[in-house]
Protein backbone atom coordinates (compact mmCIF):
# COMPACT_ATOMS: atom_id res chain seq x y z
CA UNK A 1 0.00 0.00 0.00
CA UNK A 2 2.83 2.41 1.21
CA UNK A 3 4.57 2.03 -2.39
CA UNK A 4 6.28 5.29 -2.93
CA UNK A 5 6.70 7.08 0.57
CA UNK A 6 9.05 9.90 -1.53
CA UNK A 7 6.44 11.19 -3.28
CA UNK A 8 4.02 10.72 -0.58
CA UNK A 9 5.85 12.88 1.93
CA UNK A 10 6.48 15.80 -1.03
CA UNK A 11 2.96 15.72 -1.92
CA UNK A 12 1.90 16.08 2.27
CA UNK A 13 3.99 18.61 3.21
CA UNK A 14 2.81 20.23 -0.57
CA UNK A 15 -0.66 20.25 0.78
CA UNK A 16 0.60 22.13 4.28
CA UNK A 17 1.74 24.98 2.30
CA UNK A 18 -1.50 26.86 1.05
CA UNK A 19 -2.58 26.64 4.86
CA UNK A 20 0.80 29.10 5.13
CA UNK A 21 0.44 31.13 1.92
CA UNK A 22 -3.43 31.65 3.23
CA UNK A 23 -2.85 32.54 6.63
CA UNK A 24 0.16 34.88 5.42
CA UNK A 25 -2.15 36.60 3.39
CA UNK A 26 -4.89 37.68 6.14
CA UNK A 27 -2.13 38.36 8.57
CA UNK A 28 -0.33 40.56 5.90
CA UNK A 29 -3.77 42.47 4.95
CA UNK A 30 -3.78 40.71 1.16
CA UNK A 31 -7.44 40.67 0.67
CA UNK A 32 -8.14 39.18 4.04
CA UNK A 33 -11.66 38.54 4.01
CA UNK A 34 -11.23 35.84 0.46
CA UNK A 35 -7.80 34.52 2.37
CA UNK A 36 -10.12 33.70 5.33
CA UNK A 37 -12.62 31.88 2.84
CA UNK A 38 -10.06 30.15 1.46
CA UNK A 39 -8.78 28.84 4.10
CA UNK A 40 -11.41 27.43 5.91
CA UNK A 41 -12.42 25.84 2.45
CA UNK A 42 -8.78 24.38 2.05
CA UNK A 43 -8.98 22.88 5.00
CA UNK A 44 -12.28 21.36 4.94
CA UNK A 45 -11.36 19.73 1.92
CA UNK A 46 -8.04 18.42 3.32
CA UNK A 47 -10.14 17.36 6.27
CA UNK A 48 -12.45 15.40 3.81
CA UNK A 49 -9.79 13.87 2.14
CA UNK A 50 -7.94 13.00 5.32
CA UNK A 51 -11.72 11.48 6.92
CA UNK A 52 -11.35 9.45 3.66
CA UNK A 53 -8.24 7.81 3.61
CA UNK A 54 -8.81 7.01 7.80
CA UNK A 55 -12.03 5.32 5.96
CA UNK A 56 -10.52 3.61 3.52
CA UNK A 57 -7.90 2.36 5.97
CA UNK A 58 -10.49 1.24 8.38
CA UNK A 59 -12.28 -0.94 5.65
CA UNK A 60 -9.16 -2.73 4.06
CA UNK A 61 -7.26 -3.02 7.84
CA UNK A 62 -9.27 -2.79 10.61
CA UNK A 63 -10.64 -6.16 12.11
CA UNK A 64 -13.54 -4.02 14.25
CA UNK A 65 -13.49 -1.04 12.10
CA UNK A 66 -16.88 0.75 13.55
CA UNK A 67 -14.65 3.12 15.72
CA UNK A 68 -12.32 4.64 12.86
CA UNK A 69 -15.72 4.38 10.17
CA UNK A 70 -17.35 6.98 13.10
CA UNK A 71 -14.60 8.62 13.70
CA UNK A 72 -13.85 9.52 9.70
CA UNK A 73 -17.84 10.43 9.05
CA UNK A 74 -18.01 12.82 12.08
CA UNK A 75 -14.84 14.45 11.38
CA UNK A 76 -15.31 15.23 7.96
CA UNK A 77 -19.21 16.05 8.95
CA UNK A 78 -17.66 18.73 11.84
CA UNK A 79 -15.20 20.23 9.07
CA UNK A 80 -18.04 20.56 6.80
CA UNK A 81 -19.96 22.35 9.40
CA UNK A 82 -17.02 24.55 11.09
CA UNK A 83 -17.14 25.84 6.51
CA UNK A 84 -21.04 26.32 7.20
CA UNK A 85 -20.22 28.20 9.93
CA UNK A 86 -17.56 30.46 9.27
CA UNK A 87 -19.48 33.28 7.58
CA UNK A 88 -21.44 34.13 11.02
CA UNK A 89 -18.78 32.97 13.41
CA UNK A 90 -15.50 32.89 11.73
CA UNK A 91 -13.40 32.62 14.67
CA UNK A 92 -15.46 29.63 15.95
CA UNK A 93 -14.82 27.94 12.71
CA UNK A 94 -11.25 27.92 12.55
CA UNK A 95 -11.32 26.96 16.47
CA UNK A 96 -13.43 23.76 15.05
CA UNK A 97 -11.09 22.15 12.65
CA UNK A 98 -8.30 21.99 14.88
CA UNK A 99 -9.71 19.19 16.71
CA UNK A 100 -10.91 17.75 13.79
CA UNK A 101 -7.22 17.32 12.11
CA UNK A 102 -6.20 16.36 15.77
CA UNK A 103 -8.78 13.36 15.81
CA UNK A 104 -7.68 12.26 11.93
CA UNK A 105 -4.41 11.73 13.62
CA UNK A 106 -5.83 9.67 16.40
CA UNK A 107 -6.96 7.57 14.03
CA UNK A 108 -3.84 6.85 12.16
CA UNK A 109 -2.35 6.65 15.68
CA UNK A 110 -4.55 3.50 16.33
CA UNK A 111 -4.25 2.34 12.55
CA UNK A 112 -0.50 2.74 13.42
CA UNK A 113 -0.72 0.86 16.73
CA UNK A 114 -2.45 -2.13 15.37
CA UNK A 115 1.03 -2.88 13.06
CA UNK A 116 -0.89 -1.26 10.06
CA UNK A 117 1.61 1.59 8.84
CA UNK A 118 5.10 1.85 8.66
CA UNK A 119 6.23 4.02 11.14
CA UNK A 120 7.58 7.10 8.36
CA UNK A 121 3.94 7.60 7.87
CA UNK A 122 2.74 7.97 11.45
CA UNK A 123 6.00 10.38 11.91
CA UNK A 124 4.67 12.17 7.88
CA UNK A 125 1.24 12.79 9.50
CA UNK A 126 1.97 13.81 13.18
CA UNK A 127 4.42 16.32 11.54
CA UNK A 128 2.29 17.79 9.01
CA UNK A 129 -0.40 17.70 11.29
CA UNK A 130 1.70 19.99 13.82
CA UNK A 131 2.66 22.48 10.22
CA UNK A 132 -1.51 22.75 9.84
CA UNK A 133 -2.65 23.40 13.21
CA UNK A 134 0.52 25.79 14.24
CA UNK A 135 -1.17 27.46 10.90
CA UNK A 136 -4.89 27.84 12.48
CA UNK A 137 -3.35 29.00 15.89
CA UNK A 138 -1.44 32.16 13.90
CA UNK A 139 -4.85 32.59 12.16
CA UNK A 140 -6.35 32.37 15.49
CA UNK A 141 -4.14 34.78 16.96
CA UNK A 142 -3.38 37.64 14.41
CA UNK A 143 -6.70 38.05 12.86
Amino acid sequence: MYRDPALTKLLTYAGALPFWALALAQVLGYQPALAAEAFIAYGTGIACFMAGTLWSQAQIRSQDPRLLLVLSNVAALAAIGALLLHSSFPGIAIALHVPVFLALLAGDLVIHQKGNQPAWYLALRRNVTLLVVAAYVVVMILT
